[in-house]
């Protein structure tokens, strides 16, 4: 189906059409194409009708014309070759929008994902939103007669457009699929389901990474705990189930025969536990011989919300490794540590993406009159993304300042005593930190030479991405 769109004026003036009001309409059966509108809303819609069924054909044109109702005449017909002004990308015309088309039913889809060899995944990745019990059942009896590539494909690129699609409910679908003998498959609806931190879904967590016989899956399972972990902290959790989640972390992390990856994870999630060996395994991590487990001890830094470790964080700004540079602006905004602002302004001129991208973060968290002119300095690039990024950042330095200003009851007493004192706590580690670079812990020689890993190395050494 031609994409529709509110019109704004053209930067083609050639194809611009002037608008001519629609004649009253009388009313007549909503089937069949809607032939009372202008030849070009007539010709789209008889060319998208060709496509479809004939039996399908009389829902599709009735909704077609409950559309043109609501738009009236505002709106414009866009070419499927014709380059979006909006978004500058071209308008795919297989990504149809689920309400023009029948939606199919669950039987159909996997019918369809098992027979068609160039079915396009997206137009049946809402067929699996939001199952209903039934549904969810028949999935896991055909669901493996899906090819496991492309079960892979599907899963990982549905669990990706939820995470911006709020009307995409991968709940269900994914506690069906979790079991898939690909172990692709598995690490994806576990990455789909670990932020709801549901009690039901700990148990096999803690299985997926005790037994699992892929490394990938159990790395995933380890992420995965760490929402029960703060959960707990924070008390939405019951204790004990906390506990069951700690436990098994402190398992694998224990275990020196665990392989690395999934060792990282483990203390990445760990992280946010308030224990006190916990402090412990972080420092371990650290100091380290391997160094992807120091780049995840300087995530798990900033996760634990220690402000004790700025010093170190800090000093690892200067790091020649740009996955440890990019963890140690992260964990430098998540800690708060003001006096690094002038470390953070440098890495804004670094080689590697990802690195600035994690400073204009790490401003934005820490915030102050100088991280504010340093984002809106980053607001005059040509790079969209960091411009994007500094808008989101600016954005979350204006909801902290507005936190901080407004008390959350209308008596304190003795919760602004204790606050006072934290207060007083950060400024003296933010002043322990300024002497302790370069007096305790050294600097990085500047070496011209630095390795800047390549996107792939990026992607496979970083603890998240930014």
């Amino acid at each position: 189906m031609p994409k529709h769109r509110k019109n704004k004026p053209s930067k083609k003036k050639e194809n611009k059409r002037q608008e001519q009001p629609r004649k009253p309409e009388q009313e007549k059966p909503n089937t069949g194409t809607p032939t009372d509108y202008d030849d070009d809303v007539s010709a789209a819609v008889a060319a998208y009708l060709s496509d479809i069924d004939e039996s399908d054909q009389a829902v599709v044109a009735a909704e077609v014309r409950r559309l043109l109702d609501t738009l009236g005449s505002d709106f414009e017909i866009i070419d499927p070759e014709e380059e979006d002004e909006d978004d500058d990308v071209l308008v795919d015309p297989q990504r149809v929008s689920p309400g023009l088309r029948p939606k199919p039913t669950v039987d159909q889809a996997l019918n369809r994902l098992i027979t068609e060899r160039d079915l396009v995944l997206y137009e049946v990745f809402y067929v699996f939103s939001d199952l209903t019990l039934q549904d969810a059942e028949l999935l896991r009896q055909q669901w493996e007669l899906v090819d496991p590539a492309r079960r892979a494909e599907l899963v990982t690129d549905m669990v990706e457009l939820a995470a911006e699609d709020i009307d995409l409910h991968l709940s269900r679908f994914l506690r069906v699929v979790i079991n898939d003998s690909n172990p692709s498959v598995r690490r994806a609806a576990i990455r789909g389901l670990w932020s709801e931190a549901s009690v039901d879904m700990l148990g096999p967590f803690v299985q997926f990474l005790h037994n699992d016989p892929d490394t990938g899956v159990r790395a995933a399972a380890a992420t995965g705990l760490g929402p029960y972990i703060l959960a707990g902290e924070l008390e939405e959790l019951d204790s004990a189930l906390a506990m069951r989640a700690e436990e098994a972390l402190l398992a694998v992390l224990n275990n020196d025969e665990e392989p690395l990856e999934v060792r990282r994870r483990a203390l990445e999630s760990i992280a946010y536990s308030s224990e006190a060996g916990v402090r412990q395994l972080i420092e371990d991590g650290y100091y380290s011989a391997d160094e992807m487990m120091r780049v995840s001890a300087v995530f798990a830094m900033g996760r634990s919300a220690d402000v004790r470790w700025r010093g170190l964080v800090r000093a690892e700004l200067r790091s020649p490794s740009a996955d440890m540079r990019a963890e140690a602006a992260i964990a430098t905004g998540e800690l708060g540590a003001k006096s690094a602002v002038e470390d953070l302004a440098e890495l804004l001129q670094d080689r590697v993406d990802l690195v600035r991208l994690a400073a204009i973060i790490a401003l934005g968290q820490v915030g102050g009159d100088v991280a504010r002119d340093l984002l809106e300095t980053v607001l005059l690039s040509d790079n969209e993304l960091e411009v994007e990024t500094a808008e989101i950042a600016i954005e979350e330095m204006q909801f902290i300042d507005l936190v901080n200003d407004a008390p959350l009851f209308d008596e304190l007493l003795e919760e602004d005593e204790e606050w006072e004192s934290d207060a007083e706590d950060d400024e003296w580690y933010d002043a322990l930190s300024d002497g302790m670079d370069e007096a305790d812990l050294g600097e990085y020689e500047d070496d011209s030479e630095d390795d800047v890993p390549e996107d792939d190395d990026m992607e496979n050494g970083s603890s998240r991405e930014v």
